[in-house]
Order: C-alpha cells, then sequence, then structure tokens
C-alpha cells in the first residue's frame, strides 16, 4: 500500500470510530411528559365562516365542545375529537403538530344536510398541563379555499 493509500484507510478508520462512539451528535432522545396532558379538555373553536355561493358554513358549531387526549408513545398524541381521532406528534417543548388527514363533520349546504368528509392540517402547544392553542386549517379538495380555526384549550380533569 502506498502513502496515499494508507493515509485514506486511515481517515476511513478515524470517520468509522468517530460516529460510532456516539461524536457524531446527542445520543439522548428528549420527550415531552405526556402524563401530564392526557384527559379531557375543554375544546373552544374560534372559526372563520366559509361562504359557498349563498350557503355559511359555521364549522364551529359543529366541533366537538371537549376533547380526550390519549398517548401511548414517546412523542406520539392521540386526540378523541368526537368521531374523530386525530393524531399528532408532540416536542419536548409542548409543541405538537397534526399532519393532514380526515376529519367528519356535519354539514348544512342548502337544503342538503350531511355528514361530510373534510381534511385538516394544525398545530399547537401546551403552555402547561392545563392551558394550550390549536391553530387548525380544515380544506376540501372539491371546494375553492379553506377554513381557519383558533381553538383555545382548557384541562378539565
Amino acid at each position: 500500500m502506498n502513502s496515499q493509500q494508507n493515509n485514506f484507510f486511515y481517515s476511513l478508520c478515524f470517520i468509522f470510530l468517530f460516529f460510532s462512539c456516539g461524536g457524531g451528535g446527542n445520543s439522548i432522545i428528549e420527550v415531552y411528559d405526556t402524563g401530564e396532558i392526557i384527559g379531557e379538555w375543554l375544546f373552544s373553536p374560534n372559526c372563520e365562516e366559509y361562504i359557498l355561493g349563498s350557503d355559511t358554513i359555521y364549522l364551529e358549531n359543529e366541533l366537538p365542545d371537549t376533547i380526550s387526549i390519549f398517548s401511548n408513545s414517546d412523542n406520539v398524541l392521540s386526540i378523541d375529537a368526537g368521531n374523530n381521532v386525530l393524531d399528532a406528534n408532540i416536542d419536548i417543548s409542548g409543541d405538537f403538530y397534526i399532519r393532514y388527514q380526515s376529519f367528519k363533520a356535519f354539514l348544512e349546504i342548502g337544503n342538503i344536510a350531511d355528514t361530510a368528509t373534510i381534511y385538516l392540517t394544525g398545530n399547537g402547544n401546551f403552555s402547561s398541563s392545563s392551558d394550550g392553542t390549536m391553530d387548525l386549517t380544515f380544506s376540501e379538495p372539491n371546494l375553492p379555499g379553506q377554513i381557519e380555526c383558533s381553538i383555545l384549550l382548557t384541562k378539565l380533569d
């Protein structure tokens, strides 16, 4: 082996040892203590009105008054909102993110009143074990626009 090959070989060995011994970053995974937020929460939405032709949709009237929050694993929440269970990820700071997913809502549009599947995404924060906020965006791919909702969360138990 010539000196150039030796240098290359030693460099690879050093890189391998550096990363395999934990030198490449912090190996401690920090998680949010979801035990403090599990339970029943008062759900106080403030949503934009959605105008569709001559009809107006008041989505906040169709959202639940309370939600239940569960957690079966680190940094993952299940939010039971009536007929819907939403999945969310939470970080060490109490910030959570709800990925794009379906949501069933009862809607009245003109002479039609039925349960419809709409979609939502959102984020929020638990500022304490008894207070939080959530911002949701509801949309339906076949309709223009979306409905924005800001929600105050207050723990009931």
